[in-house]
């Protein structure tokens, strides 16, 4: 039996000792270089055009929507809507001409936050929730001297959910701004909160009915696909720029 040699046997130990810590010091600076995910912020426009029932009159509601999309997850943002509507008669006289007619505006603003469920290269469907603020503004003419006999004001807090579906265009050959744009279909449920309790600090204020069904059918504007198209666009200049300086000095 050949006798153990402890010198050789330290130095091996201090050898191992020192690679395991090594191994584990590297480690340690790798994953602490590991960069973290940034969060990415792209511009959201919509074309928010409603069709709805008020009444059990259909109006059409114009409306415009812009905020961010961050981490192509979400969006959130606030929209502008208004409405005009006219109506040709109030009352009748006994001859059956109508006495008056009146305009109604109505307009509103909310703030949104609208998740995704998927988004696909070509498809898209999220859930859009809102609430906000609107005033709706009745005023009502004399028929034969269209003179303005009354104006009644009312308020109303609307909020709403909804479905959004969305399908996008491709690009045609090399030619990408027809990807930018596409068609969107929304349906969804207005209401609008404590009408009650703000009628009866405020009387004949909030007395509104507002609540119901609402659907679009608009044009779609992909603001985020025009940032990405920009972005490379960008990148091939400068990049190409680089290398056409580079060639100056070689």
């Amino acid at each position: 039996m050949l006798p153990i040699q402890w010198h050789k046997v330290r130095v091996l130990f201090v050898l191992l000792f020192s690679l395991l810590f090594s191994v584990n010091l590297f480690s340690q600076d790798s994953l602490s270089v590991i960069p973290k995910k940034k969060n990415t912020y792209k511009p959201a426009f919509d074309f928010d055009q409603r069709f709805s029932f008020i009444a059990n009159k259909k109006i059409n509601i114009w409306g415009y929507r812009g905020g961010v999309l961050v981490n192509e997850k979400f969006k959130v943002g606030f929209g502008a809507y208004f409405s005009k509507d006219k109506f040709k008669s109030i009352s009748i006289d006994s001859g059956g001409s109508p006495t008056y007619y009146g305009f109604r505006d109505f307009y509103f603003g909310t703030a949104y936050f609208e998740p995704f469920i998927f988004r696909y290269k070509f498809l898209e469907f999220s859930l859009p929730f809102e609430i906000g603020a609107g005033k709706s503004v009745f005023k009502a003419f004399d028929n034969s001297t269209n003179a303005q006999v009354s104006r009644v004001a009312r308020y109303f807090v609307p909020t709403g959910a909804g479905l959004s579906l969305s399908f996008k265009l491709p690009p045609i050959g090399r030619f990408k701004p027809t990807r930018w744009f596409g068609i969107n279909f929304l349906a969804g449920y207005r209401y609008c909160m404590f009408q009650g309790q703000l009628e009866k600090l405020f009387p004949q204020r909030f007395d509104t009915d507002y609540n119901g069904m609402f659907w679009s059918v608009s044009g779609a504007l992909f603001l985020d696909r025009v940032s990405d198209d920009y972005k490379v666009f960008h990148h091939k200049r400068m990049a190409k720029k680089a290398n056409k300086n580079l060639s100056f000095v070689f």
